[in-house]
This record gives C-alpha cells, sequence and structure tokens, in this order.
C-alpha cells in the first residue's frame, strides 16, 4: 500500500472507502436489528483496519527494513 501512496486511482478508491465507512457508521446508529447492527458493525470494522493500515504502511514498511 505504500507503493500506491500518491496514485490518483487508489486515492480515488481510498477516498470512497472513507465515505463507505462513515456511511456504515451511520447506518449503525439508526439500525433498530440486533443482526443488522452486528453485521453493519463488523462491514465497518473490516474497512476501518483496512484504512489504518494503508495510513500506517510507510511507517511500517519503515520498521521492517
Amino acid at each position: 500500500m505504500s507503493s500506491l501512496s500518491g496514485n490518483t486511482e487508489f486515492e480515488e478508491i481510498s477516498k470512497w472507502l472513507e465515505e463507505s465507512l462513515a456511511e456504515l457508521q451511520k447506518q449503525t446508529a439508526y439500525a433498530k436489528d440486533e443482526v443488522q447492527t452486528r453485521w453493519l458493525q463488523g462491514a465497518s470494522q473490516v474497512l476501518d483496519e483496512f484504512l489504518e493500515k494503508k495510513r500506517t504502511a510507510r511507517d511500517t514498511l519503515s520498521k521492517l527494513k
């Protein structure tokens, strides 16, 4: 992911993922069904973890060198 930093297409996808995460979090706040709430929470967690790895990719790579 570190090598994709600055790639306009990847940045566009990243922006879409950030927007998707915000939408999932909004939907979770209003979900009335427990099962749906858990599904939304799980999806939010996956996106959040992926985006966190994207944000920390350079630091992680530099620690491995």
